[in-house]
Formats: C-alpha cells, structure tokens, sequence
C-alpha cells in the first residue's frame, strides 16, 4: 500500500548555457516541510533527525517496522521528461550497526509514474547495484538513469534494507540533476513551490520529528 505525505519543494536553476542542465539539492534542513513525497512498503515512520547527520543540524531518518521485505521513501520526483534524457542523483546513506545483526543500509532505486501523479506505478526504472551506509558509516550513493521510451515522470527512492534490530536508515545531502532543462525537480525536506502539493494530490499529513 502507497502511503503519501506532503511533499517538499521543487527546484531548478538553469546552468550552463546552450544545453543546459538542471539541478535541485535538500539537506533536510527545514524541518517544517514533510521528509518523504511518499512510500511503499513497512516503512513505519520517517521524519527529521537532529543527533546523527552527515551535514547541516538535521537528516531524515526511515524506520521499518516489521522487517520485511524492501520499503522505500519517495526522496524526489522528476517530471516532464523524455526518452533518452538522464537524472542524476546522489545521497549520502547510514544504516544501523548494532554488532550483532547483519549492518542496515541502503541504496537509491526509482521507478516510473504519471507526469500529473506520483501516486501511479508505471514499472521499474530499476537503480545502483551498490549499496551505501553499511557498518553504520555515513556513504554516499548514486546512480545515473536513462528515461525509457514512453516515460516522462521518475519517482527516486531511498531503499532501505534491514536486518534483526538495524531497521534505520538515515539520509542526507540529496542532488538530482538532470539534462532536460524544461523539466521539473521536487525534491523531499524542503518548503513546497506553488502549486506542488496540488500536482502531488496530498492531503496535508504532517511529518514526524524523531526523539533527539
């Protein structure tokens, strides 16, 4: 079952010249914006974290609850695409690491929807064969993707893969880019652009704030 959240801002800010690419980066620093566009799976909660981040005075955070399975958060979506054009995204990842259970982590993966809804499923966009975080270290993921034929919207997720008790996964530093400079970046942890939470049809849940 999908669940959604509100989503967080859209970005882009043309560089370059002739062809330009676009890119929008969150830190998960405003912490009164929602940490997750959505998700899937046994992610039990998400929210901002303040003791444990990679940069800056808060992170996101993902718990699973039970373990099973791979949830995911929704960490941006990147809409008006074409075939043929690439996104980019990179992410810092930390897994938990009790000593005892097999280390957390995670890795990014995507997948495609509608261009006017990030609740639709339109197949697998597939994602990095690498996995980050692992031994409760902060590392960074990233992957490349090439937009499929028929494709105009990809939905990026942060997988979480746990193991006994290590059911967290932090996250922070997100940038996407891509070289379509028509399109559009939304991105979670950042205040929602006019007009973005209509596209997203989000019903106006609050995040949730992790004990510090």
């Amino acid at each position: 079952m999908k669940n959604l959240l509100v989503t967080a801002a859209v970005a882009a800010a043309f560089t370059g010249s002739a062809v330009a690419d676009i890119e929008a980066s969150s830190g998960w620093e405003d912490t009164s914006a929602p940490a997750i566009l959505g998700s899937f799976g046994n992610l039990f909660d998400s929210g901002y974290e303040s003791a444990d981040v990679y940069a800056g005075s808060s992170s996101l955070f993902m718990i699973e609850d039970p373990v099973s399975g791979t949830p995911q958060g929704y960490v941006a979506w990147v809409t008006g695409l074409s075939e043929g054009d690439t996104v980019t995204a990179t992410m810092w990842m930390k897994g938990a690491s009790n000593g005892v259970d097999n280390d957390g982590k995670g890795r990014l993966w995507g997948h495609y929807s509608e261009n006017d809804d990030i609740t639709t499923y339109l197949g697998s966009a597939s994602g990095s064969p690498d996995y980050a975080g692992e031994g409760g270290v902060w590392t960074q993921a990233s992957h490349t993707w090439t937009i499929a034929e028929g494709q105009t919207a990809l939905v990026i997720e942060a997988r979480m893969y746990s193991y006994g008790s290590n059911s967290l996964l932090l996250g922070d530093d997100l940038t996407v880019s891509t070289n379509n400079d028509g399109a559009t970046i939304t991105l979670a942890g950042v205040i929602p652009a006019p007009g973005a939470i209509a596209l997203l049809g989000v019903a106006g849940l609050a995040s949730r704030r992790r004990r510090g």
